[in-house]
């Protein structure tokens, strides 16, 4: 009797254990910020071993972040619980059949604003310029002139199907090229479809550029996620180029480990936070002839040199007079931006050839749920007013976004809270709006 009993429990803990772990997998795959990262991470390897599948193309990385809709009246910002816009439009964009660029004549501001209002159009936004050859190669086509002009949106008319435009903000400039062969059913439903989330915005412009501003604010979801925790051997190998161990020198000094080849590399990790610098001190590479198209080609090449999976991570902005380029990660098409770097790749370029590379140990790795629903943000000018009613310079403010802040979980030091909210650059840094009107 005392047999069968034993038998029935184990058969009930093992049905326990498998309903418990099939309730878990169905939560993770169900999570919509499955769809924006890649849930099985790459496993890390060395450079002198890095698969293709970790390395990254331009046309990934130099991707616009965002899909506006212009209806007959009104903007809406689209975003998708299970779906990449960008990438889905991406994927459109490079079957058809292109002509060359030309330059459209623009007179006043308002010409530059007509485009940006075309209705019954897709607008594809990068959160900072990149050039036209890059736009050329992300979306598979081929130009032979204007290679360096800076481009900050693409507008894609979905009635008039002989064109596309792309849009310069910081000298309103406007290119067109002509298509030869377009479908565009699949974007049309793309901006009828119900399922997408709409929020009302307008382009407004701050500095030299149009920024999205939300009209009725906005509903952002919550995410939590794993971290994934890279081992440091596997940087001292990627970064300091060597598998000779013998040759590299370890420092430990308070909560800080120095590592050091003897001649112009040092890889510093931070253990309390997982901050993680490489500086190149190598000269021998002068950039001071670099264009920009330069810095960014040079600029993925490092950034493909620190070997981590890099699925969801998109070019963000770019400091002109430092050389510094800034990727993140992007969720549903927001980035995050960490205090501690988590989600986030610095690259410094110096015209004399050194180099610095700022990033963590830390990677977001699998979606898990929330215990916070979505957050109900308020509209832009509401922000910018409160702001400058608290003394704050509004010649200072350079930008302004919707990102997600990064919070460590109470619960579990292996999980972040991705909190959406305003990011404002004032003063050149990106910084939480709350921390701003608090202080």
């Amino acid at each position: 009797m005392r047999l069968n009993l034993r038998k029935y429990l184990l058969v009930l803990g093992l049905l326990g254990a498998v309903v418990i772990s099939l309730v878990f997998s169905y939560l993770i795959w169900i999570n919509p910020a499955r769809s924006q990262v890649n849930s099985s991470t790459t496993s890390s390897t060395p450079n002198t071993a890095m698969p293709n599948s970790i390395r990254k193309k331009a046309g990934d990385i130099y991707l616009p972040t965002n899909v506006v809709f212009n209806d007959d009246a009104k903007q809406y910002r689209l975003t998708s619980d299970t779906l990449d816009l960008t990438n889905y439009t991406k994927k459109e964009l490079v079957k058809w059949q292109y002509e060359d660029i030309k330059l459209l004549p623009t007179k006043t501001d308002n010409t530059y604003r007509r485009y940006l209002r075309t209705k019954n159009a897709l607008i594809l936004n990068y959160p900072v310029e990149v050039t036209t050859k890059m736009v050329a190669e992300t979306f598979d086509f081929k130009i032979s002139k204007y290679k360096s002009a800076l481009i900050s949106r693409i507008v894609i008319p979905l009635t008039k199907m002989d064109r596309i435009y792309l849009l310069d903000d910081k000298q309103e400039s406007i290119y067109m090229i002509g298509l030869k062969k377009a479908t565009k059913q699949k974007l049309i439903a793309l901006a009828k479809d119900k399922n997408n989330l709409r929020s009302e915005v307008t382009f407004e412009k701050i500095g030299d550029k149009y920024t999205l501003f939300y009209q009725n604010g906005i509903k952002v979801a919550q995410y939590s996620y794993l971290l994934n925790k890279e081992t440091t051997g596997l940087f001292v190998n990627r970064l300091l180029g060597t598998n000779n161990t013998s040759a590299i020198t370890a420092k430990e000094q308070d909560a800080t480990t120095t590592y050091s080849d003897g001649a112009a590399m040092r890889l510093t990790i931070q253990k309390k936070n997982g901050v993680v610098t490489f500086n190149d001190y190598n000269s021998s590479t002068s950039r001071r002839n670099y264009s920009y198209e330069n810095y960014l080609m040079t600029g993925l090449t490092n950034l493909n040199s620190i070997g981590v999976a890099l699925d969801d991570v998109r070019y963000d902005c770019y400091d002109d007079k430092r050389h510094l380029l800034t990727y993140r990660n992007y969720i549903n098409g927001y980035p995050v931006i960490a205090n501690e770097s988590t989600g986030t790749y610095n690259i410094l370029l110096t015209n004399s050839g050194k180099k610095r590379l700022d990033f963590s140990l830390y990677t977001l790795q699998i979606p898990v749920p929330s215990a916070g629903g979505a957050i109900t943000l308020p509209n832009t000018k509401w922000v910018i007013s409160q702001l400058l009613s608290r003394g704050y310079d509004q010649a200072k403010i350079g930008d302004i976004k919707v990102g997600y802040s990064c919070n460590q979980n109470k619960t579990s030091n292996q999980v972040v809270d991705l909190k959406p909210t305003y990011f404002v650059k004032y003063d050149n840094q990106w910084l939480d709006y709350q921390s701003l009107l608090n202080d």
